[in-house]
């Protein structure tokens, strides 16, 4: 990795690249991973570092006035299935971005789904659903972008079952009320046990035409006098150094709030903000709200996790481990105008849980040797039955728990008041503040009671233990609704053939700005319930195919300038 810190150059120099890419997190180092060892002069430009640095990131400040959230602490993501999640209690809603090299996947736990076939439909209940691009034709980018993440087949649904080692008992479950749906965890190969890390990945790029520019804030995207072609960026440092970069190609990746807040702020032509002649920029902005729906207690725990648990198959030499949850089937979601969701099992592990005391103890923590070594002691026949179900069986481990709940993450129906615009006050940049107004409808709540209720239903129909509901769904009240934001903003760029209700096209670019790209969850035209990741990753594969195209008839009508490497030069 080629790496140029701009609080160390001069003062107003000049770059020159063939593809600017605005953000090193998961699309732009996905991006510059597809264009190294080309012809094609690639700068990521990153506004932190390398490490987390309070004072970069204390540039995601932004006004929130939508919808409340619930802090870590009060909905807590857990350990054990899906591990800890490095939440900070304290971090207001939508300040959870990572300014820094690797971007969000420094806080993200690994995991991924695949969209679903319901997602890219017409739905006529929704308004402004169907994606304009069919699921068929992402499936050679999502088999690419799983590689990626070093994940198993991209199956995320009853058709799993056929390729798992030992696959889940038939409950009997109506299928036309849920599904099964799976989620798998992306990890590094080394080391294994921690999540990709896309920082990583970016110092594996030693390709010489891909460079990265850090401690580079974009304060400005400029465009031609008549605003319809892209020329080049603005950029500053921390100690407020500045910069000019040139490039034909610009592609913005900054995520679901940035996205929009760059091209809201970039008015010096277009004094609505790029992108913006229908004032859609920001607008549509979504995320995954998500509450606990029902818990077991007791004995009834191992009873549902012996069913809702990690199911394993061999794939690339590899076994690979699939997470069992429901979903509302797409007949029901037709039937009664629902958004799309599914529930995940969450265990929260005893303070004596055998596997827990045994990673202490191979780990050498402090102060609980003997409280970890008599945990062990008194759970042999747990250790034993576990290492069967995980090497034979290919199955989860058995934990000791005190509780075992169901999670959800819905799909939002679009809202159009749903949006981030700027506000009056400015960071130390001078960049102005985005004004956050994110909106729960009553569809995803509807939505989230449904398959709640379901699932208390069917579970006691086919003799499984009955679910304690959550109690604003049980005496639906929903004034008592707990939801929080899940740090997946999407849509606010959202792709589309109409830019009265979209901002980008087809191919990710602006309507009517040629040459500037937007990448990650914001051009989601819908945003599912799944984790966004997979999805956004395999969007920045396809649109770094259509870059190298791009260039190369931009390359057959044009001189070649020089060879790979940046041009540089002081004003």
């Amino acid at each position: 990795m080629m790496n140029h810190d701009l609080r160390s150059m001069p003062d107003r120099i000049e770059m020159l690249a063939d593809i600017a890419i605005i953000g090193g997190g998961p699309a732009g180092i996905a991006i510059a991973r597809e264009l190294a060892d080309t012809r094609i002069r690639v700068l990521v430009i990153e506004s932190g570092g390398r490490d987390y640095e309070a004072e970069t990131q204390a540039l995601n400040s932004v006004e929130n006035i939508g919808e409340p959230f619930a802090s870590a602490a009060a909905v807590p993501e857990g350990r054990g299935y899906t591990g800890a999640l490095a939440w900070l209690n304290d971090i207001p809603a939508f300040e959870l971005r990572n300014r820094m090299l690797g971007g969000s996947s420094h806080t993200w736990i690994g995991k991924c789904a695949a969209f679903d076939d319901i997602d890219f439909r017409n739905r006529p209940w929704l308004p402004l659903s169907g994606w304009p691009i069919e699921r068929a034709q992402l499936l050679p980018a999502l088999d690419r972008a799983g590689k990626l993440l070093n994940l198993g087949p991209n199956l995320y649904d009853e058709s799993l079952f056929r390729q798992l080692h030992s696959p889940p008992d038939d409950l009997g479950l109506d299928r036309q009320l849920l599904q099964p749906f799976f989620w798998q965890f992306s990890h590094m190969r080394h080391p294994r046990a921690e999540p990709t890390r896309f920082s990583r990945l970016a110092l594996d790029i030693t390709a010489g035409n891909v460079e990265f520019l850090t401690h580079a804030t974009v304060t400005r995207i400029n465009v031609d006098g008549e605003g319809r072609t892209v020329t080049s960026l603005d950029v500053k440092s921390p100690d407020g150094r500045g910069a000019t970069v040139h490039a034909s190609t610009i592609v913005l990746c900054g995520g679901g709030v940035e996205n929009a807040r760059l091209l809201l702020a970039s008015n010096s032509v277009l004094p609505a903000g790029i992108g913006n002649g229908h004032d859609v920029v920001g607008r549509y902005l979504c995320d995954h709200p998500r509450t606990s729906l029902c818990r077991f207690t007791g004995g009834d725990i191992d009873a549902i996790a012996r069913h809702f648990n990690f199911y394993g198959l061999s794939h690339g030499g590899r076994t690979h481990f699939y997470l069992r949850g429901l979903s509302l089937s797409p007949k029901i979601q037709a039937r009664e105008g629902l958004t799309n969701c599914a529930a995940y099992p969450v265990q929260i592990h005893a303070p004596d849980d055998p596997w827990a005391a045994l990673k202490r103890l191979t780990k050498g923590a402090n102060g609980t040797f003997t409280t970890d070594l008599l945990a062990v002691a008194k759970s042999t026949d747990m250790i034993t039955s576990g290492l069967y179900n995980r090497l034979i069986r290919k199955r989860g481990l058995p934990h000791r728990s005190t509780e075992l709940r169901f999670d959800v993450m819905a799909e939002q129906q679009l809202n159009s008041a749903s949006r981030i615009t700027l506000t009056g006050q400015r960071d130390r940049l001078g960049q102005p503040l985005p004004r956050v107004d994110w909106k729960i409808g009553t569809r995803e709540i509807d939505s989230v009671k449904r398959l709640a209720r379901t699932i208390a239903d069917e579970f006691t129909r086919v003799g499984l233990p009955k679910p304690r509901l959550s109690n604003w769904i049980d005496v639906d009240e929903v004034a008592g609704a707990l939801f929080m934001d899940m740090a997946h903003p999407s849509c606010t760029t959202r792709m589309g053939t109409d830019p009265r209700t979209s901002v980008v096209d087809t191919n990710a670019m602006v309507h009517g700005t040629d040459g500037l790209f937007v990448a990650g969850s914001s051009v989601f035209p819908t945003p599912g319930h799944a984790n966004p990741t997979l999805m956004l990753l395999t969007l920045s594969i396809r649109l770094a195919d259509h870059l190298k195209q791009r260039h190369a008839a931009l390359r057959s009508h044009t001189p070649r300038r020089s060879e790979p490497g940046l041009s540089l030069h002081q004003v």
